[in-house]
């Protein structure tokens, strides 16, 4: 009798067709617990594309799994995020990083083969190469992660540090097309290149960040809670599309509030009332309250890591719109411009780039001015602040060794009904370096500390 061929490998190590299933299980159970929906049929799909892929390459792997995984381009962060956890980069040992004996000409000679590899890795489009160059840059040159400064801050200084004007520039010299239109089709790759570059490095930044604060990819706190200013590019994606019926909920509550809001009974249209019944109370009327509407201004800075706050005010601030006669809405750096139109044609919490694309909101050098910024605001607006108006200032407070804008902000306090500042970052770090957190909310009429979107709405709601 024939012995039964046993179907199982004979070998100690598993193979990598038998780690697929494990790698698609570990990766659906961290989309999962993101808030991504992961269906039992998509899980199959993503198992039988492993099939067809070269489970040597690494990033093979991970087009075929995100294809069948994700659904909707804004999971594309948690995914690669869940990916990279669950089949992460090889890092060197510490032993193996450059010695702080190393001279100055080795260190200068070691950067320019790390800036080389990144315009390679670029040219060849290949993912695993680019993030093992951005994990390089980001160990040489991002300093600190513990300093309290958000993923964008890091990036920019990475990105200064490898000097983007340089890498442009090698980016175009490894290109040999001499025609004109080559050339033109070579600069617009570049850019491109490197605008997903520094897309990346924000996020491969921002992991970084989450795992210092202790948060696993496959148990991510109530985002409502997570610090705005600390957000990866995923949970800020998420946010964008929790806010808007978080805000319709604010809305209904606070205007159901104001329906019923009667203030007792109107015992002399009562008395009046019960003539008709011999003096009997049958129908008692209620005294409600008829509150006027005011109007609201609402002046958000934008400016480094305060430009991913200030869409989600603005988006929360203009659900509310029917709580006031009019919402204008205006951004600001060391310029200012008006966006009431583009807030109200957006379907959902805008993108900060959308923000910052704004022609008039750089006037100088690109560097908060609140000074400058309210001066020109009163000089060209300054009739939309009346009596009846309510200002809302939302911003770190950061003076950037500048001129103060105490005078101005008690000069907006002077002529609106109300002022009132929400300031993004922790209570904590107000007046440290160069906030003047206290110096300019000493002219409002409330502050708070809005670093999460729960204070951001529990602000709100206490405004109005």
């Amino acid at each position: 009798m024939k012995p039964a061929e046993n179907p199982m490998p004979q070998n100690d190590k598993p193979s990598l067709s038998d780690v697929g299933p494990l790698l698609v299980v570990a990766i659906v159970a961290r989309l999962r617990a993101g808030g991504v929906s992961v269906s039992t049929s998509e899980v199959l799909d993503a198992l039988s594309a492993l099939v067809h892929t070269d489970l040597t390459s690494r990033s093979k792997m991970r087009a075929a799994l995100r294809a069948t995984l994700v659904k909707d381009a804004s999971h594309d962060v948690l995914f690669r995020r869940s990916f990279d956890a669950v089949l992460p980069l090889f890092r060197p040992r510490p032993d193996d990083a450059p010695s702080a004996s190393t001279t100055t000409a080795g260190r200068a000679d070691d950067e320019e083969q790390l800036l080389d590899s990144v315009v390679r890795a670029l040219q060849a489009d290949e993912a695993d190469d680019i993030d093992h160059a951005l994990d390089e840059a980001i160990n040489r040159f991002a300093g600190d992660h513990d300093d309290g400064r958000s993923a964008g801050h890091h990036a920019q200084r990475v990105l200064r540090r490898m000097n983007v004007p340089d890498l442009y520039r090698r980016y175009l010299e490894a290109d040999r097309d001499s025609t004109e239109f080559g050339r033109g089709v070579g600069a617009a790759e570049a850019r491109a290149a490197i605008e997903q570059m520094s897309r990346r490095l924000t996020d491969m930044l921002s992991g970084r960040l989450r795992e210092g604060d202790g948060v696993a990819a496959q148990q991510l706190e109530d985002l409502q809670d997570r610090p705005l200013l600390r957000a990866g590019a995923d949970e800020l994606a998420a946010m964008r599309t929790a806010m808007r019926p978080l805000a319709r909920h604010l809305a209904s509550k606070l205007g159901a509030l104001r329906r019923r809001g009667g203030s007792g009974v109107d015992m002399r249209r009562t008395i009046r009332a019960s003539m008709g019944y011999g003096g009997v109370p049958v129908t008692p009327v209620v005294r409600r309250r008829r509150p006027s509407k005011p109007d609201l201004v609402i002046l958000c800075d934008v400016s480094g890591s305060t430009a991913q706050f200030a869409p989600f005010t603005l988006t929360l601030l203009h659900a509310l719109h029917e709580e006031f006669r009019r919402v204008r809405s205006f951004v600001f750096i060391d310029g200012i411009v008006e966006i009431t139109e583009l807030l109200e044609s957006s379907p959902g919490v805008i993108d900060a780039h959308h923000l910052l694309a704004k022609r008039g909101l750089v006037a100088k050098d690109g560097r908060s001015d609140y000074a400058r910024a309210l001066t020109t605001f009163l000089a060209t607006w300054g009739s939309a602040v009346t009596a009846k108006t309510t200002v809302i200032i939302a911003g770190d407070a950061r003076s950037h060794d500048r001129e103060p804008a105490t005078s101005l902000i008690a000069e907006l306090r002077h002529r609106a009904r109300r002022l009132y500042w929400l300031n993004p970052e922790p209570r904590g770090e107000w007046d440290t370096l160069d906030s003047r957190a206290t110096e300019y909310t000493a002219h409002c009429t409330g502050a708070f500390e809005v670093s999460t979107i729960r204070q951001l709405t529990a602000a709100v709601a206490q405004i109005l």
